[in-house]
């Protein structure tokens, strides 16, 4: 996916984050799609920010299926704490110290993407990252771009000398 495709991506997610804001003034409160389109607009925009810094030629490469698990990981997740049950006093099922919703919500959704991304970045980086070519090229572009700013200085250190003069 190009940049734009995946900027665009980014722009119905936020429109179906601010649709699911709105249907909060409906009279009678949220419908029940509200929650449901919140959970894919949140975790389509979090991929989709993920994707926009990985993109490289118009394409994330190998990185698409590590990003679609994350995707997979959040919708879970998010669905998962939505349709559970609430905990009660009487029957507290807790996990690691916290109600299961909750540790669904931050170990799952949390914490798995947090490692997730970084060891799948890491096992790309070296066909994702910039190739010796590119870096020459870089390097020539710079270069060219710092030679036009010195003769520039020069050439209105000169002008102004005359006009001082």
């Amino acid at each position: 996916m190009t940049r734009n495709g995946i900027v665009s991506v980014i722009v119905a997610s936020c429109i179906g984050i601010g649709v699911v804001y709105a249907s909060a003034f409906l009279p009678g409160g949220s419908p029940a799609w509200a929650p449901w389109l919140m959970i894919a607009s949140l975790s389509t925009l979090l991929v989709a920010t993920f994707s926009l810094g990985a993109v490289r030629n118009g394409s994330i490469g190998r990185l698409v299926f590590p990003f679609a698990a994350v995707w997979l990981v959040l919708v879970g997740g998010f669905g998962l704490a939505l349709i559970l049950p609430a905990e009660t006093a009487a029957d507290p099922r807790l996990v690691l110290g916290l109600p299961l919703r909750t540790a669904i919500v931050l170990y799952g959704v949390g914490l798995v993407p947090l490692l997730f991304v970084p060891i799948a970045y890491a096992a790309t980086f070296s066909s994702l990252t910039l190739s010796d070519a590119d870096l020459e090229r870089l390097r020539a572009a710079a270069k060219a771009i710092r030679d036009a700013a010195v003769a520039d200085d020069c050439g209105a250190a000169e002008e102004y000398a005359e006009v001082e003069g």
